[in-house]
């Protein structure tokens, strides 16, 4: 995949594609004989972002994951066919990959009850930092959709070879908002998953989390690719917290001696 193609959708596209998802929405809508009320009670969404979403206008992410929902819809059932270039991704793990999976999985289970007490205590430790500095502990406000959407995103971009650059680049996207997006931090338009997804050249549909079509162990490969490939690999931020509690190792022996 080139690494520099520039995003595939462009605004007109983008607005054909809005005006096709509001008449597909209204169709659902009237097929099964339901107002736009019945909707809203359905899925907790206002008249207006109901409303809007029919006449065309953009909706936020979580807005038209909760209309699918509510509708008991699968997306591929909402949303209308994509207008991008779509490349496979390639789901099957090399006999080398199960290798790595296997050869992972029993260090993991050697060393998990260790490595779950060193991060349980550095989070202690954080907690009782802030607090000791008269600071409020900040809950994690990240609704539990957004942090599933950036995550699949993350994992097909890995999957794709692609950094968070790279995407910014072929999406026309700002790179800071790709990152956002990614941990969970924000709620994006529809109009910039069509980016996203044609940037990607994935169905738009493959975006939207936790429905059932969805192959939960095809994702989990790309997660466990994710260990050790791509830019920040987790196998380079295991390698920071290392590198950082080994240099705590050694200054803590310096100050006792």
């Amino acid at each position: 995949m080139n690494k520099k193609t520039e995003t595939q959708a462009n605004d007109a596209s983008v607005e054909g594609y809005l005006t096709e998802l509001g008449d597909r929405v209204r169709e659902v809508r009237e097929k099964r004989e339901l107002n736009v009320v019945r909707v809203c009670f359905m899925s907790g969404l206002s008249v207006n972002t109901v409303q809007n979403m029919e006449k065309g206008k953009a909706p936020a992410y979580n807005s038209l994951w909760k209309l699918i929902q509510g509708l008991e819809e699968v997306p591929d059932n909402i949303l209308p066919p994509d207008r991008h270039e779509i490349l496979p991704l390639e789901g099957q793990a090399s006999d080398d990959e199960l290798q790595i999976c296997l050869s992972l999985s029993k260090i993991f289970e050697k060393n998990r009850e260790s490595l779950l007490e060193i991060l349980s205590e550095v989070e202690r430790i954080k907690t009782d930092h802030t607090l000791n500095e008269g600071k409020k502990v900040p809950p994690d406000k990240r609704q539990p959709v957004l942090v599933e959407l950036g995550e699949r995103i993350r994992d097909i971009r890995l999957a794709r070879g692609l950094s968070g650059a790279d995407l910014a680049a072929a999406s026309g996207l700002h790179a800071p908002a790709i990152h956002l997006i990614e941990i969970g931090m924000r709620n994006p338009n529809l109009d910039t998953l069509l980016k996203i997804a044609a940037a990607l050249r994935v169905p738009t549909a493959l975006l939207f989390a936790g429905f059932p079509r969805v192959d939960a162990t095809f994702f989990a490969l790309f997660r466990v690719r994710g260990l050790y490939s791509g830019i920040l690999s987790t196998s380079e931020q295991a390698r920071i917290l290392f590198d950082k509690l080994d240099v705590l190792q050694r200054v803590t022996k310096d100050i006792i001696n």
